[in-house]
């Protein structure tokens, strides 16, 4: 038995026969861990023993895990909660008393048949790692090769030794390889799932606590070659890294943190000083590229402004925006790039033709109260795919009546929402369907981790939506009294928490309590409306339902 502590019981049976352990650690999150649990139980025919490093691990997981430790399925092995998978992997080797480790991130699922060929493998060529084939795939998008092996190319220079690394097959169709993939040897393999030979790693050397973000995979094919132990790949074993599946809100602290820039250039510096690699974009821009990429992609907040003490302070009435420039100078002021500012400047524009006429009940233009609820999504650093969907987050209720032609009013917004670019349309559908009020999420008021990234980003429009009707006087200067509630601003106080921006909520706190103005100053309009001649007429478009009933739905991407 192991002499690291565990939970269980008892353990997979450890048969005698058992020659592979199987260790699995939290790559990026955590909701996805017992659907690769399953596929393993489910997919694995021959004996083995199952542990799951139990570190940062959410309660509502941890006690899942537990009723599988103890029905004897798997083992729970604790471990510090800072500590990073290779770091775990270094601990947990020196106790593995198998012939060979397998190593699986907690988000990826298993075919029949995967260990049995990755140990068939090891035991014909003498490996020291074999890697399978890698599927990306998850929710509604078909699976494609994420990696059929890696290749590695070193190249001497006069600045320095520069080592190039490539995905063999990557983004092709598993159908389009099935007939030509081989078991061969390769550069390196990954930590999405890898069997490593015991004899060649039970030191724990090849496991480098210093690179711990990115190219530890490759370090440990180095490490091995250099100790005479090849890296094969064996494409009869196929795994899927649900790359994917949506996000919960309660991952995105420790994405953030896995992720970090930080910790990527300290893992790069720690595999340059040993592999002698200079340390330039020949080498790293790819992998710079992927941490720059892979945060900002999902992360509601821009990575560049996360952290800012500010996030944490409420807004002045005076920094509300109500107009264009004032828009973009706010945005150019935050960090938003040049080309991001473009994007918002041409979106205004946008906005400010499917809301000609329009008017807020308090009298102000329509498109001012789109602007400032943009801007409020601005002034909390929301990546910008947030803030156009805040800029246009009325184009489906308050949608105009357009000439006729060959699409309805609404098909034509939806053509200009989808291109605003990746996710816009998503979320202004989204967000008109749940209304403005939170209480459409009540049910999560005590599961906020649970939600999904897309509606953690609709809670904080919500909430902008409302700062800007305080900050700007509507509820004031109007008759209007649906404010949101003390639970609707307790989710959006607890969203906020996780994102890292409490002091939006605490601006629609402090917003809450201010007083209306003296009745006799106050419009007695409930409404938005839009002027057509010498009349008002009411602005709320009613073909909504209808059409968001139809068929169609956003293409993958969208």
């Amino acid at each position: 038995m192991s002499a690291l502590s565990t939970d269980a019981a008892r353990t997979t049976g450890l048969p005698s026969a058992a020659r592979v352990t199987i260790v699995m650690t939290a790559r990026e999150r955590h909701g996805l861990a017992e659907r690769a649990i399953g596929s393993i139980l489910r997919n694995t025919a021959c004996a083995y023993r199952l542990i799951y490093a139990d570190g940062s691990t959410p309660a509502w997981l941890r006690e899942r895990l537990q009723v599988l430790a103890a029905d004897g399925r798997l083992e729970i092995l604790r471990v510090g909660p800072d500590l990073w998978p290779t770091q775990i992997r270094r601990l947990v080797v020196g106790s593995v008393d198998t012939d060979y480790v397998a190593f699986i991130d907690n988000d990826v699922i298993v075919e029949p048949g995967w260990l049995e060929a990755l140990v068939e493998c090891a035991d014909e060529t003498g490996a020291g790692a074999v890697g399978p084939l890698y599927l990306i795939g998850g929710g509604d998008a078909p699976a494609r090769v994420h990696m059929a092996g890696g290749s590695l190319e070193w190249i001497d220079t006069p600045t320095g030794r520069v080592l190039r690394e490539e995905h063999a097959d990557a983004n092709t169709k598993p159908e389009e390889i099935a007939a030509t993939a081989i078991r061969e040897p390769c550069g390196y393999v990954e930590y999405h799932c890898v069997l490593v030979r015991m004899a060649a790693a039970r030191d724990g050397e090849p496991f480098d606590p210093r690179i711990r973000c990115v190219h530890e995979h490759i370090d440990l094919s180095l490490t091995l070659l250099r100790r005479g132990y090849a890296t094969w790949t064996e494409p009869r074993a196929r795994v899927t890294y649900l790359a994917t599946e949506p996000w919960a809100l309660g991952d995105l602290a420790y994405r953030r943190r896995r992720w970090s820039r930080e910790e990527g250039d300290a893992s790069i510096a720690a595999f340059c000083d040993k592999w002698g690699v200079a340390d330039d974009d020949r080498s790293f821009g790819g992998v710079r590229a992927f941490l720059h990429e892979h945060l900002r992609r999902l992360d509601p907040l821009r990575p560049e402004g996360a952290g800012r003490p500010d996030l944490a302070e409420p807004m002045r009435p005076g920094e509300l925006v109500q107009n264009r420039s004032a828009l973009l100078d706010l945005a150019l002021a935050r960090g938003y790039e040049m080309h991001e500012c473009s994007v918002i400047a041409h979106h205004c524009d946008v906005a400010a033709i499917l809301m000609s006429g329009g008017y807020r009940p308090c009298g102000r233009p329509f498109v001012s109260h789109l602007i400032g609820t943009a801007g409020v999504l601005v002034r909390y650093g929301f990546r910008l795919d947030v803030v156009l969907a805040g800029l246009l987050h009325a184009a489906y209720s308050h949608c105009p009546e357009l000439p006729p032609g060959q699409k309805t009013s609404i098909e034509t917004v939806r053509d200009v929402l989808v291109n605003a670019g990746v996710g816009v349309e998503r979320r202004v559908r989204a967000y008109t369907r749940r209304g403005e009020d939170p209480g459409a999420f009540a049910t999560a008021l005590d599961r906020v981790g649970e939600l999904s990234f897309d509606d953690a980003e609709i809670v904080a429009m919500i909430a902008a939506n409302e700062v800007d009707m305080a900050l700007g006087g509507e509820y004031r200067y109007t008759m209007r009294d649906d404010r949101i509630d003390r639970n609707g601003r307790e989710l959006v106080r607890r969203v906020c928490g996780v994102l890292g921006v409490p002091g939006l909520a605490a601006t629609l706190d402090a917003a809450t309590e201010t007083p209306s103005a003296p009745p006799g100053l106050r419009t007695g309009a409930l409404g938005s409306y839009r002027i057509a001649g010498l009349r008002r007429l009411p602005m709320v478009s009613r073909a909504f339902a209808a059409f968001d009933a139809s068929a169609w739905e956003p293409r993958p991407g969208e």
